[in-house]
């Protein structure tokens, strides 16, 4: 436990140092360039935005060709050369060797951020407020710019502060960087969860579950293309007429970015994720308000607010969705940073296109851009499932729960855990724990239209006939594997689920507090998308387990 909880303390420092590192070396590098006559803010993107996404799309290169034992001097050099180019741009006086130098370290920037983004990927399955830890960790990069704001004037100090976040930077990735029995157990549970449908106990709240991870990542990939359009040309609205730094030296811009991050994270992880499609659809909205409000005349500010309120929560949310679709797609490593360098490529692509639409001056232009982008966000949050605060199990989840109640076999093979948890409302009874959101259990059903005795599994129910072929310590070991759990949390979830003894009785009789005993199930619940005993109960015996002939089910 202590070990998991160093882990993701590094993992959050890394996150951080990199938001910071990136958001810092955006403005050393556009005054410097400012300075001696370099170009304005859009020109100047292609160095900051091109170099770093060229970073973070080589890291796979980079991960297989870099062996466990030179990594370690690999993250060395890529430090060092980070500050032989942050030094570069801080003595050169000609606009194109600060332009090349810039490059060069973005490129690196990028792929230090791509090992930090691959390090949480790997550990995600340890990390019980995932997005919390991605919208925190932006949040405090983003406040720890606000120190050196009155430094911008003079280069030596920030150029020395930029120099030990890289190097701090460096020093924590060679760390985290995944050895390999951490990669051995990332593929065996990508192995687990592969299959024709999502499994995931992270966003079983929304439903990509019922998707191919194929068609799952189309949808992620098209939500954040769409927004990173939605934002950058708000962007370019507000900016239009300002002094093209003035938004990175102001302290209010920075606070509404770090409360925007972190309130997406805490807002992402509420009920897994059962609010995320509902607050990118206000983000849209209020962005779309702030874009037509500007161009009717109204005042600046609005725009302001909106955006930087909502690019803190939009970086979580492509941060965190690309960080988790990885784990189930081919080459991880590149697609976990996939959503920082779609939306760098995106500033690039729709800077012109804007500022062409804005000259027109025409509240009609401007229209004929939203309303593509309304249209086509709107359409992939519903396809998505992202609105449904209350989803109800479609056809196929009945059927499933039916056939598995009427001992036809398999029926419930397809059931994943977000699934299994469509029943998340019913309490949990006894001395059991229950989860959060719990509701009327009668009201449930009659919503979900299922018979009572459906919604009732029972805590150490009599098996069935197909249940008494069931090896015991197979089923046990199969269920382990398919949820990562660790041999305590078996334990664990072999007392809970083989009677209806009292949770205080079940921890005496292992010889644990029933705190501990309390924090194993919190952990149960979260890794098998369950809020509940009975739930967990009920999902533990409808997974189909290995059959063996005249086997009695008993429990170790």
């Amino acid at each position: 436990m202590g070990n998991a909880k160093r882990e993701n303390s590094l993992l959050f420092c890394a996150l951080a140092l990199f938001f910071f590192v990136f958001l810092e070396s955006t403005l050393f590098f556009q005054t410097n360039l400012a300075q001696h006559g370099g170009h304005g803010s859009f020109l100047s993107q292609l160095p900051i935005q091109g170099a770093s996404t060229l970073g973070l799309l080589a890291f796979p290169l980079k991960n297989r060709l870099v062996g466990e034992k030179g990594r370690p001097v690999f993250m060395g050099a890529v430090t060092v050369l980070g500050v032989a180019c942050l030094v570069g741009v801080a003595f050169a006086s000609s606009p194109l060797v600060i332009a090349c130098t810039g490059a060069g370290g973005f490129f690196l920037i990028g792929l230090a951020g791509a090992t930090a983004y691959w390090a949480t990927c790997v550990r995600s399955r340890n990390i019980a407020r995932f997005a919390t830890l991605i919208g925190g960790s932006h949040a405090l990069g983003v406040l720890a710019q606000i120190p050196l704001f009155k430094f911008t004037s003079n280069h030596l100090i920030e150029a020395a502060v930029l120099s030990a976040g890289i190097i701090a930077l460096g020093a924590i990735n060679a760390r985290i960087w995944p050895p390999r029995s951490a990669l051995a157990d990332f593929s065996a549970q990508r192995e687990q969860r592969g299959g024709n449908h999502l499994v995931s106990s992270k966003f079983a709240g929304w439903r990509l579950d019922h998707m191919t991870p194929r068609n799952a990542v189309i949808a992620i990939f098209a939500l954040v293309l769409l927004f990173s359009v939605l934002f950058n040309t708000l962007y370019t609205f507000i900016d239009i007429g300002s002094p093209w730094t003035s938004q990175y030296t102001n302290v209010t811009p920075r606070v509404l970015m770090a409360v925007g991050g972190f309130a997406g994270g805490v807002l992402f992880d509420l009920h897994r994720a059962r609010y995320l499609g509902i607050v990118m659809f206000w983000m849209m909205l209020l962005s779309v308000g702030a874009m037509l409000g500007v161009e009717a005349g109204g005042p600046y500010v609005i725009g302001e607010v909106v955006y930087f309120l909502g690019s803190g929560v939009f970086m979580t949310f492509y941060t965190t969705m690309f960080i988790w679709i990885a784990q189930l797609l081919r080459a991880p490593d590149l697609w976990c940073s996939m959503g920082r360098a779609l939306n760098n490529v995106t500033a690039i692509a729709i800077g012109a296109p804007a500022l062409l639409v804005i000259d027109l001056t025409s509240p009609v232009a401007v229209i004929a851009l939203l309303i593509p982008l309304i249209i086509g966000i709107n359409a992939l949050l519903f396809a998505a499932g992202m609105l449904d605060l209350h989803p109800r199990p479609r056809g196929d989840e009945v059927a499933g729960h039916t056939g598995q109640q009427a001992g036809v076999p398999g029926s419930a093979g397809n059931i994943t855990p977000g699934q299994a948890a469509v029943g998340e409302h019913t309490p949990a009874v006894g001395n059991a724990t229950p989860g959060p959101g719990s509701s009327d259990i009668s009201t449930q059903r009659a919503a979900d239209g299922l018979p009572e005795t459906m919604e009732h599994p029972t805590p150490g129910a009599a098996p069935s006939a197909d249940d008494a072929a069931i090896d015991p310590e197979t089923h046990l070991a199969d269920f382990a594997g398919r949820f990562s759990l660790t041999p305590r949390e078996t334990e664990v979830l072999a007392a809970v689920t083989a009677d209806e003894r009292p949770l205080k009785r079940v921890a005496a009789d292992m010889g644990i507090s029933l705190r501990v005993l309390q924090r194993h199930l919190t952990s149960l619940y979260q890794k098998t998308g369950t809020q509940s005993r009975v739930g967990l109960t009920k999902l533990f015996w409808e997974q189909p387990p290995p059959a063996t002939p005249r086997a009695q089910y008993r429990t170790p």
